[in-house]
């Protein structure tokens, strides 16, 4: 909505005196070419560095005598499964990319556990903690639990090989190429500006930060199959165990989306009911070591002071009033601080044992929980102030890098 109100105050502005200055034809940029540059810029970004877990079955294919109404509806579900919960991960990805990082980076760990755990190839790793595998029933194989209790899913799983779970991978080297092709020619944009000391505008100091810390997500899901639709069964001679539904709760669904990290319950070898992992599904509480979701946390606290550091490039800017450039600058220390501290503390908590940082579970709480709505607060104001500023950005911003000085001509 906030979104909403500062496009539509964009619009309905006078004409920017800083964009009617710029009057030369082949050294001047126009709003359009800000705007389009940084959503592009942003979308690509996201699109390809998020890589979701394997979605719920289709829906079951209507019959033949069916009339089209009916298939049109079946073609729309199957289509829009999948492509829900990519878009989940993106609007994650949009609203808070360390989280998506810090997810990104406990399932690499888990899949290299399960790699080295099971001696197979890290795409099998990342295969079971997707829900890649699922056994006769079509319950997702997930845990170090299910596979110990059936050492037959063990023997399933390593007789797949490689190049089958890379032939399941819908990713392609074009698209991939296309986004880090604009990723790069974005960040060597902004390198050119800074060095002919040219502004930028707040919006691409914000899609900076979006593509660099996006950079780090793509990375970490480097050897994660990508948009796998339909699971490997791995069969098993054994009965099936008797099954009960599974009961998951509003915290616990909550916990899954912050950190990943969900109950063995769920996925218990007498589990049923279940034919998909969470989109946010990353390990089963007993299979992660305190040691990975420690080092996770940490790159997750790093990626978002990081993130708010991006931003303190815009810290001396012409902002069209002072309030919003004081506001800009609160914010940003808003979504710095916090996690800033966090890293200080888990780094001291994760190499000693006798720092004692809270007296109570209640000051520690009460010290998440403000700290919490500073970051938010600070997250929701630097979303919207690069869309109002650009209602009066200064003359300079409007002027077009000079990359002849770079490139050798006559």
């Amino acid at each position: 909505m906030f979104l909403l109100l500062a496009l539509s105050s964009l619009a309905s502005r006078a004409p920017d005196t800083g964009a009617s200055q710029c009057t030369e034809l082949n050294g001047c940029r126009r709003m359009f070419d800000i705007v389009w540059g940084c959503l592009v810029t942003v979308v690509a970004c996201i699109w390809v560095s998020v890589h979701p877990n394997v979605p719920a079955p289709s829906p079951k294919e209507p019959e033949k005598s069916a009339g089209q109404w009916n298939w049109l509806i079946w073609h729309l579900r199957d289509t829009l499964g999948p492509l829900k919960q990519r878009l989940k991960l993106m609007f994650a990805a949009l609203l808070a990319p360390e989280l998506i990082v810090g997810f990104a980076g406990r399932q690499l760990w888990m899949a290299r556990s399960f790699a080295e755990k099971y001696d197979v190839s890290l795409a099998h790793g990342f295969f079971i903690g997707m829900g890649g595998f699922i056994d006769d029933d079509g319950h997702p194989i997930v845990t170090c639990a299910q596979i110990s209790a059936n050492p037959d899913l063990l023997i399933g799983i390593q007789s797949v090989s490689t190049a089958t779970l890379k032939d399941k991978s819908k990713g392609d080297l074009f698209s991939k190429g296309i986004a880090l092709c604009q990723g790069l020619w974005f960040v060597a944009q902004c390198i050119a500006r800074r060095v002919q000391n040219l502004p930028l505008s707040e919006l691409e100091v914000a899609t900076l930060a979006f593509a660099t810390i996006n950079a780090f997500t793509w990375l970490l899901w480097w050897g994660k199959p990508l948009d796998v639709r339909d699971p490997i069964v791995i069969h098993s001679p054994r009965p099936a165990e008797p099954r009960v539904p599974p009961y998951v709760s509003r915290v616990t669904q909550l916990l899954i989306l912050f950190t990943g990290v969900c109950s063995d319950d769920e996925f218990a070898p007498g589990a049923t009911g279940v034919t998909s992992v969470p989109a946010f599904w990353c390990a089963a509480t007993a299979d992660i070591s305190d040691a990975s979701y420690t080092l996770a946390m940490a790159c997750e606290f790093l990626c978002a002071v990081l993130f708010g550091a991006i931003h303190l490039a815009a810290w001396g800017n012409a902002f069209p009033t002072p309030f919003e450039s004081w506001l800009w600058r609160a914010a940003t220390l808003a979504i710095v601080a916090p996690p800033a501290i966090l890293v200080c503390l888990t780094a001291l908590d994760a190499f000693s044992n006798v720092v004692n940082f809270f007296p109570s579970d209640t000051l520690g709480n009460a010290f998440l929980s403000i700290g919490g709505i500073f970051y938010a607060t600070g997250r929701l104001f630097l979303l919207v102030l690069p869309f109002t500023t650009l209602r009066a950005l200064p003359y300079k911003t409007f002027v077009d890098v000079d990359w002849s000085v770079y490139v050798p001509h006559l």
